[in-house]
């Protein structure tokens, strides 16, 4: 028996683009929109006595399936989705039970496809009726953080095709699976900053204590071709990288002029932003996700006076290719063993 808070999203690499395989990796989330989205023709042609178009002259012409899945930012979990979402991963040993995960855009074409089950219950306690998502490729994913919440990502796909003949895949997850929050932030913004390694997460940086909130986005650019005659109308490929963006906007109260100043001289600077938990894996190695962006141009604004209320900026930020190998790096430590 179910009840409506049984809803669930697991997922498994494939691998043959669009063939289902069993999902063996499930995430606690907020919300899922996945969707069948198909194109239909209804045909111009005239035809004496029609007044409306006709039941027989409605035909499907293309499908596809897009959606996205959000989640908290948690101790265990996210590597599978960083490792959709950017392609390349490693993970490493840290030290006894604390493994450090490393995850950098892909240099070349494709980013993995993905088999996502979701599993929604039928009202009054009936079974969970899956619909398997076939050939889901990562788009991009959000962030945000803001003050007295926890952070969440939001992971968006594109694929092939829907199936729901596919046999309902019992979640499972992890034990120990706890939220980062605010409380165990911190972000740095410009200074001298060394990416992460694989067994290092980023060093240096100038520490910044003004920042209340920040949101970041970033797509991989993929093409939307790939629909071929003989294909049933569905993708016969995965979609291709293109140029990637990344951008966000964060609040900063007005207490320095150091980044107005960037803004008006545009000024490259780096941005780290940490989310760590207080309980440790093992020693100094505590819980921890880490995004590293090398370089960043601002598209803030001069400061404005605020009536009685403290002055505060909304900064826009972009990220450019710079002398570091990747335009951005997302390192976890976890306990996970596997990624």
């Amino acid at each position: 028996m179910t009840t409506q808070l049984d809803a669930s999203v697991g997922f498994k690499k494939e691998t043959t683009f669009g063939t289902y395989v069993a999902p063996d990796k499930f995430v606690e989330h907020i919300s899922q929109e996945f969707a069948w989205e198909p194109e239909f023709s209804e045909g111009p042609a005239f035809r004496y006595g029609r007044r409306m178009q006709r039941a027989d002259r409605r035909v499907k012409v293309k499908e596809s399936v897009s959606g996205s899945v959000e989640v908290e930012a948690t101790t265990k979990c996210l590597g599978a989705l960083f490792e959709a979402a950017l392609g390349a991963a490693t993970s490493t040993v840290a030290s006894g039970a604390a493994y450090q995960q490393l995850f950098t855009p892909t240099a070349t074409d494709p980013l993995p496809s993905y088999t996502i089950q979701t599993g929604v219950p039928l009202v009054g306690g009936g079974a969970n009726q899956p619909v398997s998502y076939l050939g889901m490729v990562c788009s991009g994913f959000e962030l945000s953080a803001q003050n007295g919440a926890v952070p969440t990502l939001k992971f968006n796909f594109v694929g092939k095709g829907a199936d729901t003949a596919q046999s309902f895949a019992t979640p499972s997850y992890p034990a120990s699976y706890e939220l980062l929050d605010f409380v165990g932030s911190s972000i740095r913004i410009g200074g001298s900053v060394t990416p992460p390694t694989t067994t290092a997460l980023a060093s240096g940086g100038t520490a910044a204590a003004n920042v209340t909130d920040i949101d970041m986005t970033f797509e991989n650019g993929l093409d939307d071709g790939g629909f071929y005659l003989g294909g049933s109308g569905k993708r016969g490929r995965k979609p291709v990288v293109g140029a990637r963006t990344l951008t966000g906007t964060m609040t900063v109260e007005y207490d320095s002029n150091t980044l107005r100043d960037a803004f008006l001289n545009q000024t490259d600077l780096a941005l780290v932003l940490k989310f760590a938990h207080p309980v440790a894996i093992t020693g100094a190695f505590y819980p921890t996700l880490e995004i590293t962006i090398p370089v960043i141009r601002l598209d803030g604004e001069v400061p404005k006076p605020s009536g009685d209320g403290v002055v505060t900026q909304s900064i826009g930020f972009t990220a450019l290719e710079g002398a570091a190998a990747h335009p951005i790096y997302v390192a976890i430590v976890t306990a996970e063993t596997a990624i």
